[in-house]
């Protein structure tokens, strides 16, 4: 006999429903699409905590970014660099100048210190720049896009001994130059 509360099983009594009664196997599956929903939220809670630190916190130290916002992370600071003005942050965005192209543009500014320098290396970094000085000759520049060329012991031409008998005869010198990421335009040169 079928009743509006579902079919009877011989052995019930009239009224029961058999639906409320459960057997292990079935409570096993309860328990388990319980579980499964308790872990589900807790997995969503974490991708969402996980989220939103890395859209607030935008990577941090890491410089991963996802959103188009530059992160300027301070780099090794050069004192000479400091002292003259010159601070570098940490570029995320791609170049429009490869690092051979500024290397090359930057042998052709600087030719003699690209033939004598011992070392030559470069580095992709955000620029800068606050005048130390009351000339106008330089902009102030700030986060500006720029390939650091650095040229390592160029030695110094000889001085003349009748001017200054004691000048020491080999003293070597660095010299960095500041392309401009985009354009390759020389930004600053520093001799230090």
């Amino acid at each position: 006999m079928l009743s509006r509360r579902g079919s009877r099983s011989p052995g019930s009594k009239p009224g029961e429903d058999v639906s409320l009664k459960t057997s292990p196997k079935s409570r096993t599956t309860l328990w388990s699409r319980q579980a499964s929903k308790i872990v589900g939220a807790i997995l969503l809670v974490v991708a969402a905590v996980w989220l939103g630190w890395l859209i607030f916190q935008r990577g941090g130290a890491a410089g991963i970014s996802i959103l188009p916002i530059p992160v300027n992370t301070p780099i090794g600071q050069v004192p000479p660099l400091v002292a003259a003005g010159i601070t570098l942050g940490h570029a995320s965005r791609t170049p429009a100048l490869d690092q051979k192209q500024a290397l090359l543009i930057a042998s052709q500014l600087e030719p003699d210190a690209a033939t004598n320098a011992k070392k030559t290396s470069s580095e992709y970094v955000l620029l800068n720049y606050t005048s130390t000085s009351a000339s106008a000759s330089h902009t102030n520049l700030s986060n500006v896009p720029a390939w650091m060329v650095l040229y390592q012991q160029i030695p110094l031409a000889p001085g003349d001994p009748s001017v200054d008998p004691n000048a020491p005869s080999h003293g070597t010198y660095d010299l960095y130059v500041f392309l401009d990421a985009n354009s390759g335009k020389e930004l600053l040169a520093i001799w230090v």
